[in-house]
């Protein structure tokens, strides 16, 4: 399982890895979700099958918001590497009347959900979920999906890394090649102008380029005298069309 999860790295977790899950815990589906503490949304997901995928559902976005998980996470029930059942958060009545159940989980034969913590920050929670037909999980369901999810959560963090470092590279390669053709800058302004193009504040070039605030605008107001600009949007405008 451990190598399956890790034969591509560069993209989100597969849907082969996802199904792999749902034969090991005994289940009917099995996937991952990024949820905002705050908001108590969900902000990205990947299922087993797409077909499983409910987030384009009408409805189901807001009721996902009232998941008794986000109320055993904040009283401290749920906490980063354990699991727990929905059914030992409430009995079938309490449950039935969330209009998650009733209107989303019931129609498609869902009694039970086993919701695992992979990930926490400050902001941000990453769990898998294990969808299941009849209620409960026994202790080696859970030990299962304890055990695997250390390896589930570096490999969907290694993957957005990479995932950023490749749009990086996208990004750099044209502004570098743009700036290079601005040749009335010295090459620190060139280092300067760069990083500006790339969006970095006064004070992330300043910190990267080991210099101070006020050289930052130094340079910076070399820059526009040079080229004719009066602000960043004409750096940007000029960068993008060069």
């Amino acid at each position: 399982m451990v190598r399956l999860l890790n034969e591509d790295i560069t993209g989100e977790l597969s849907q082969d890895a996802l199904a792999r899950f749902t034969s090991l815990v005994g289940c009917d589906m099995a996937s991952y979700a990024v949820t905002d503490h705050g908001s108590s949304a969900v902000v990205d997901a990947a299922t087993d099958r797409p077909e499983h995928n409910l987030l384009g559902t009408p409805g189901f976005a807001e009721a996902l918001r009232e998941h008794p998980g986000f109320g055993a996470y904040r009283s401290g029930k749920l906490a980063l590497g354990s699991s727990i059942a929905l059914s030992e958060l409430g009995d079938r009545r309490s449950l039935g009347r969330l209009a998650l159940f009733a209107d989303h989980w019931q129609p498609r034969g869902i009694v039970d959900q086993l919701v695992c913590v992979i990930g926490l920050d400050g902001r941000h929670g990453t769990v898998l979920t294990f969808n299941r037909s009849r209620r409960g999980f026994s202790r080696r369901d859970r030990a299962v999906v304890e055990l695997l999810a250390p390896h589930v959560q570096q490999r969907v963090t290694t993957g957005k890394r990479l995932a950023a470092l490749a749009m990086a590279a996208r990004i750099a390669e044209p502004v570098d090649r743009a700036l290079d053709r601005l040749s009335a800058l010295t090459p620190r302004e060139r280092d300067v102008a760069r990083h500006l193009a790339s969006g970095a504040t006064d004070r992330e070039i300043a910190r990267v380029l080991m210099i101070s605030h006020r050289t930052v605008h130094k340079h910076l107001e070399q820059i526009y005298r040079k080229l004719g600009l009066t602000n960043r949007t004409g750096l940007l405008a000029l960068v993008t069309r060069a």
